[in-house]
């Protein structure tokens, strides 16, 4: 969910997906905290109480697997995204509004004729939280409020761009098919502003082959979209497994280091050769949290 949405490796450092899941596996830490396990004595329900609004957090789990490139090793890996929403409860039928509050990238590794070195890219913390960014729909229902009754919604989160058609249509095969570019952030940057690591192994990306420059930060465009169904494990927490999920991005422009932004033929460069993921299984994990929680709080209420 992210925004969401939120996913990138190129060569290594920047991602893509089209693909759905239908996964298997439980979600990590399901947690029988709050006011109860998974049933009452003697196997009885616990009982509940009814909620007319709620705000939960939401950590999604995503196993991926990356092809081996030109620059790039392939792997295998976690993509992890949190979120937190404000619910509406009608009866069953729930009502929400989402906010993207992090996604953390598995690191991955270039090959010699790429420069060597690893790549790990990161959205800054506090960009989160920027009174711009987006906020996205969620629909769902719930067969109850007691443990064990179960909830699914879906939701589809667009971060950088907004054209109707890409949050939840076909993913363009190159940046220029993404329009309607906007600066999520705040921070006079198109699309969301993620940093290369570098330094103790890592490297930041090349925008050619004969790596005479290299880029400190990637302006992005992401899509995240997931339908989790969830099972109540307390009165405040549920996980189960997530299905047809997207987490898809694209690289709409970066800055070189010790430079100026990139010129077109090093933003198509550093969009071509970013790693394509194949999802395999993505599992879900919420918990009810303040009105006020901040995306810190929704990080530290469901940490890795």
């Amino acid at each position: 969910m992210v925004a969401a949405s939120l996913a990138l490796t190129l060569a290594g450092a920047c991602s893509s997906s089209n693909s759905q899941v239908k996964p298997d596996g439980a979600a990590r830490g399901g947690g029988t905290g709050g006011t109860g396990g998974t049933t009452g004595t003697g196997g009885a329900p616990i009982e509940c109480p009814p909620r007319d609004t709620f705000t939960e957090a939401s950590h999604l789990v995503v196993t991926v697997t990356w092809p081996a490139g030109l620059a790039a090793v392939g792997g295998t890996g976690q993509i992890h995204v949190w979120g937190k929403t404000a619910f509406t409860a009608n009866g069953n039928a729930l009502s929400g509004t989402l906010q993207a509050c992090g996604i953390a990238l598995p690191t991955t590794t270039l090959t010699a004729l790429g420069g060597g070195g690893m790549i790990l890219i990161e959205v800054p913390d506090d960009t989160w939280d920027a009174p711009s960014m987006p906020r996205f729909q969620v629909d769902g229902t719930q067969t109850g409020w007691n443990v064990p009754s179960t909830m699914s919604y879906s939701y589809a989160a667009l971060i950088g761009s907004t054209m109707t058609d890409l949050a939840t249509g076909t993913w363009p095969s190159s940046y220029t098919g993404v329009t309607m570019i906007v600066d999520a952030e705040g921070d006079m940057n198109p699309g969301l502003t993620s940093i290369p690591r570098s330094g103790g192994g890592y490297t930041q990306p090349p925008t050619s082959i004969a790596q005479t420059s290299r880029v400190d930060k990637l302006f992005v465009v992401i899509r995240n979209a997931s339908s989790p169904t969830l099972t109540r494990t307390a009165c405040d927490e549920a996980s189960g497994p997530a299905m047809a999920v997207h987490i898809d991005n694209h690289v709409v422009g970066c800055h070189v280091s010790g430079g100026s932004d990139c010129m077109a033929n090093d933003v198509s460069y550093v969009d071509n050769n970013r790693a394509t993921y194949t999802i395999t299984s993505a599992t879900a994990q919420s918990k009810i949290v303040a009105d006020s929680a901040t995306c810190a709080d929704v990080r530290a209420a469901l940490p890795m």
